[in-house]
């Protein structure tokens, strides 16, 4: 048996919004700026694995609550007593004319264990938000204050506190729909946990296995993203010339830009939002000539070439650098070998870029102003889609983003590692590739840092 929670509140405070942010989903009822959207009563659940844990009701705002109080008070239903009076009204004119709406509510009074009160503190505590309160109080049922849009600082907050506490509604739980914490979702069923002590463990299930899920979200997209960002540093492609040809570098930018928005399609997916909450402007792309330093420390130590491995090896390696040339004579490509001091399978594995150096054949890759402009448009893709309401209207344009120059340090020797592997580009690289392991674990400890 689930919980079952009633939202209710005046017309366009956010109601409809809360469930969607609640579910995570976009599709349920239907959400504007218009007052008096929602226009009947629609339930749904929310599941741990296949058992129902908490049932959601949405109803319509009340409209005219002030009026409705009036009609309470009148001598048709003065003389019932707490919640006597919710069924002889549900069946009376009143109910069936003028206040339509309202009796949508009261119906469902009775069959809810909990009351959520949505309120919107952009407004001021009004009379016909207090009437609401106390027609709401007559239930009988527990009633927890929702205050949305409390990601903003309002005027209102401190007066509608007061408001509530002189009701003896002190487990207010602030909330927002559009810039949504789960640690708010949390304080609201941790007050649920409260007034319904029979269902704690219940509860405390959901919670885990919401945070479970959160934590599991964040890793994923940390995942997708240190994927992009090897797999956009080991793209390059050859040109005859540099600086490249125009069509060179067109095609050089729609490979970088196709790997970005296949990136945010996945991202987009796992946090169930559509293409259009995310615009993305055009990313600025600089290329840059790749043309490998041989002798370089990091190139020696990526190719796992140490220092005593004999000359003789090296020569091997050299002779082969010279049937790949086929421009050098074999005492200079063997001389370089013999420096190297590698081994043959190293030259085989590696001949593109030996080849490249060799021969002056010409290579474009990223430069590493764009693969940071990279990197950071996609962790704040990533920041924003894990704090995004459900409910929100505006769509969130990626653009530029602040330097994070820590982060930028650590990860740098990865982009130039994946250089190293032009292959990367086109592999699917496994889950354990030890890289893509390492740079996601950089990218979560920044995400930490900055969403809950």
């Amino acid at each position: 048996m689930s919980i079952s929670l009633l939202v209710v509140g005046h017309a366009n405070t956010g109601k409809t919004s809360l469930i969607r942010t609640l579910l995570r989903k976009q599709d349920f009822g239907e959400v504007s700026d218009r007052a008096g959207t929602t226009r009947h009563v629609e339930s749904v659940k929310i599941k741990i694995g296949q058992q129902s844990a908490i049932t959601l009701t949405d109803t319509p705002g009340f409209e005219d609550s002030i009026g409705l109080w009036q009609i309470r008070h009148s001598d048709a239903f003065r003389s019932y007593q707490g919640a006597d009076w919710l069924l002889p009204f549900c069946e009376s004119s009143f109910a069936r004319e003028e206040f339509e709406q309202e009796a949508k509510i009261l119906k469902q009074l009775t069959k809810a264990d909990i009351i959520l009160y949505v309120i919107d503190i952009r407004q001021a505590p009004l009379g016909k938000y207090l009437d609401e309160l106390a027609l709401l109080a007559s239930a009988n049922k527990p009633i927890i204050p929702i205050l949305n849009f409390s990601a903003s600082t309002s005027a209102h907050m401190e007066a509608w506190r007061n408001v509530l506490a002189e009701r003896h509604l002190h487990a207010v739980i602030k909330y927002d729909t559009v810039a949504f914490y789960f640690e708010d979702e949390k304080r609201l069923y941790q007050s649920i946990q409260s007034l319904m002590p029979e269902d704690y463990d219940t509860l405390a299930h959901l919670i885990k296995s919401r945070e479970d899920a959160a934590q599991l979200r964040k890793t994923m997209a940390s995942h997708q993203l240190a994927g992009l960002l090897l797999k956009a540093a080991s793209t390059r492609i050859e040109c005859t010339c540099y600086p490249p040809t125009d069509d060179d570098s067109q095609m050089f930018e729609n490979k970088i830009r196709t790997l970005e928005s296949h990136f945010i399609r996945q991202l987009l997916r796992l946090y169930e939002f559509q293409e259009e909450d995310l615009v993305a402007t055009p990313l600025a792309i600089q290329n840059d000539r790749w043309q490998q330093d041989i002798f370089a420390k990091e190139t020696l130590k990526e190719w796992g070439i140490e220092s005593g491995t004999s000359a003789l090896t090296g020569a091997a390696i050299g002779a082969g650098i010279d049937v790949m040339s086929a421009g050098l004579t074999l005492g200079t490509a063997t001389t370089i070998g013999a420096l190297l001091g590698a081994t043959w399978k190293t030259g085989q594995h590696y001949k593109d870029t030996l080849k490249s150096k060799l021969t002056k054949r010409y290579f474009l890759c990223l430069d590493h102003a764009t693969l940071t402009l990279l990197c950071l448009r996609g962790l704040s893709a990533i920041h924003h889609l894990h704090q995004r309401g459900h409910a929100t209207q505006k769509a969130y344009e990626l653009n530029a983003q602040t330097q994070n120059d820590d982060l930028i340090a650590h990860i740098k020797p990865y982009w130039k590692q994946a250089q190293q592997h032009p292959e990367w580009a086109t592999q699917e690289l496994s889950d354990s590739h030890p890289s893509l392991q390492k740079l996601q674990s950089h990218l979560e400890k920044t995400l930490e840092k900055n969403t809950d």
